[in-house]
């Protein structure tokens, strides 16, 4: 399956000769998760599931597990990721922004995926 290409703030990708261009395989699979990750539960009214509570995250102070715990459960639902072998989270930086790096396996092999929300 193939989607449309977008660049690490969310915005549609158009190259030079003005046509937007398209990801597939484990690229659209990272671009997925990343879409994921940044969503705010509870922020899309058709689907109030989706997305990661950071809400409930920045009132517990960032805590680690509580990060760990909601990425996985935003992540469960997703078909193509087979097993999350391991999450990394940065300390929140000086604009509460943290950085997670996550390795995966897929039916097509393993792959790691690093966001900044």
């Amino acid at each position: 399956m193939q989607d449309f290409k977008f660049d690490t703030t969310g915005d549609l990708v158009i190259d030079s000769l003005k046509r937007i261009p398209s990801v597939s395989s484990a690229d659209k699979v990272k671009q997925d998760i990343v879409h994921i990750l940044k969503c705010v539960k509870g922020s899309d009214a058709f689907h109030p599931d989706f997305g990661v509570d950071w809400l409930k995250i920045k009132r517990s102070g960032y805590n680690r597990m509580l990060i760990e715990h909601e990425i996985r459960k935003a992540l469960a639902g997703y078909d193509k990721i087979k097993s999350i072998d391991k999450i990394e989270i940065s300390e929140p930086d000086a604009n509460r922004k943290v950085k997670i790096k996550l390795y995966l396996t897929l039916d097509s092999g393993k792959i790691d995926v690093e966001v900044v929300v």
